[in-house]
């Protein structure tokens, strides 16, 4: 359709002599149709800029019939939002003055779109932010979101601006807060007849002022929004409010030990583990898995908080679904720049700090941060951060099917991650987080009863030496586990791997053997060299080793 309209030459009819009727209505309209043609391709957006009448749009912010000057902000936001040169063009075409004054003197239709139109220049480039979002501009946006006679699609235009500034550099951010920005944002989150998609967009807004540095994420978190939030991630019928609310409490619980103790203890588990209830794929649920594991990675309190809400079992589940990488969609051209920023994602980033501090950890950025990490690794990853502070976290997860979907996950994936190019290709990361979750489940296990079934030839024998490292020190101080691990086939099956184990491997077989009597370990050798002989003979030698 689109083709068929420029064969037609549209698009040359609307910019003149539509778009410069002199008649109000039909300039409006021809300015509103212009502005969505423009939106749907950059190549569009180009035939505004080359037939010259840039200018006359511009012109046209000025003009006394407001729904022309919403028309002529549309097609400025779309044209912006088409390339970073097309930006800097409209902005060289003077649409700056023509905004401010919009902003202090027009309808509140025209306010808004003044607004979007600003939100595209901004969103453009962070250059452009730089020159245009000064301290006057911000108290300017910050004043309209104020008013009191502000309606709610203008405050969510003036909000998603603001997130828009916010999102590129902790200066920029400061800038916002000190514009005064932070107090109107927080009653957004908090009003009981706020909007959905104005309590979502002032969501995202805070998660991104507080996702640079720990002092903003303080400063943030002072207004006492955690509860509020936590409140809101269980929401069950706006899913938008409670991704936000999601992204909000990841950038909150990520920075330091005590802003995760603070989300933990305004219950964010349990709100947490019936959000994942509910978010079962896109990066809705990565948030989610991610967020569990950067509580659970601070302290053994932290972890137990998230373990005992029952957040493990969701965890293993959306580890065992799969899906694609979060976030892999992503749209363009003018409709994306005129539209809010992009929530805070996920991604795959090596942070200093607490929560996820360690190496690869997970965290989130703007979209800048890092390549996006699918489900299953920010599942694996939170299962590691869960399990790592002992057994009292470990076993619950255990129970909950952690190490067999850890495994699963590590099997699935170790074909592609031979093959990956790159270490942060999808089946690489995978593959590297699984691995770690099996490491620490398996080292923080306190009963061989769930290691004995991956005494198994189809085990994979990286894995089998983290498992028989692990059953070693178990079994020499348990006589009950050495008499299980004869009963459930272990020690029989133990004896079949010899052949596959590297040295170390081979060295724990060895240390294993060493803790059963010479003749059981004897027969049960010679079994698996004869199979069935073994099998037929097995409750004789129990009773005889015991």
């Amino acid at each position: 359709m689109l083709e068929a309209l420029m064969k037609k030459d549209v698009l040359a009819t609307l910019c003149c002599p539509l778009a410069q009727d002199p008649v109000p209505g039909i300039q409006a309209s021809a300015l509103q149709s212009l502005a969505r043609l423009a939106g749907c391709d950059p190549l569009l957006s180009q035939a505004v800029v080359s037939c010259g009448v840039l200018d006359s749009v511009v012109l046209s912010m000025s003009h006394e019939n407001a729904p022309v000057q919403a028309g002529a902000n549309m097609v400025l936001a779309a044209v912006a939002g088409s390339s970073v040169d097309f930006a800097r063009r409209v902005l060289e075409a003077g649409a700056m003055p023509g905004i401010l004054v919009q902003l202090k003197t027009g309808t509140a239709a025209v306010k808004e779109s003044a607004v979007k139109n600003l939100n595209s220049l901004i969103g453009s480039h962070q250059n452009h932010a730089a020159l245009i979002a000064d301290d006057a501009l911000l108290s300017t946006l910050v004043a309209l979101l104020s008013a009191a006679d502000s309606p709610n699609t203008l405050c969510k235009a003036v909000v998603n601006t603001l997130a828009t500034t916010a999102r590129y550099s902790p200066e920029m951010a400061a800038a916002v807060i000190r514009a005064q920005a932070l107090p109107h944002v927080s009653v957004l989150v908090r009003g009981a007849s706020t909007p959905p998609d104005l309590r979502a967009a002032a969501l995202n807004c805070l998660a991104h002022m507080a996702s640079h540095n720990e002092d903003l994420a303080s400063q943030v978190a002072g207004t006492g929004l955690v509860g509020p939030t936590v409140a809101h991630l269980g929401d069950k019928m706006v899913p938008q409010v409670r991704r936000a609310a999601a992204a909000l409490l990841l950038q909150l619980g990520r920075k330091t030990p005590s802003l995760a103790a603070e989300v933990c203890s305004g219950g964010c588990p349990a709100a947490l583990a019936k959000y994942l209830g509910m978010e079962k794929e896109g990066e809705g649920c990565s948030t989610g898995v991610t967020l569990a594991g950067t509580l659970a990675s601070y302290s053994p309190t932290t972890a137990k908080a998230v373990v005992d809400a029952g957040v493990g079992t969701e965890v293993v589940a959306a580890l065992r679904r799969g899906g694609d990488p979060a976030g892999a969609a992503g749209g363009g051209g003018a409709a994306a720049a005129a539209s809010p920023p992009k929530p805070v994602g996920t991604s795959v980033k090596s942070v200093k700090g607490g929560g996820g501090g360690g190496k690869g950890a997970i965290s989130t950025g703007g979209g800048a941060a890092g390549p996006r990490v699918s489900i299953p690794a920010a599942a694996a990853w939170s299962l590691e951060q869960m399990s790592q502070h002992g057994d009292e976290t470990t076993m619950p997860l255990i129970a909950q099917g952690a190490l067999t979907a850890a495994l699963d996950g590590y099997v699935a994936s170790a074909d592609g991650a031979a093959v990956a190019t790159a270490p942060d290709a999808p089946d690489a990361v995978i593959f590297a987080r699984c691995k770690a979750a099996l490491k620490s489940l398996i080292r923080n296990c306190n009963s061989t009863a769930p290691l004995e079934p991956l005494v198994l030839d189809s085990t994979p024998p990286a894995v089998l030496k983290h498992v028989l490292r692990r059953c070693e020190p178990l079994l020499s101080r348990d006589g009950k586990s050495r008499q299980a691990f004869v009963t459930s086939g272990a020690l029989m099956r133990l004896q079949e791997l010899e052949g596959r184990l590297c040295p170390k491997g081979r060295a724990y077989l060895t240390a294993i053997n060493g803790l059963f009597p010479a003749d059981v370990v004897a027969y049960y050798r010679q079994g698996s060299n004869g199979g069935s002989n073994a099998n037929s003979e097995h409750g004789h030698v129990h009773g005889h080793r015991k």
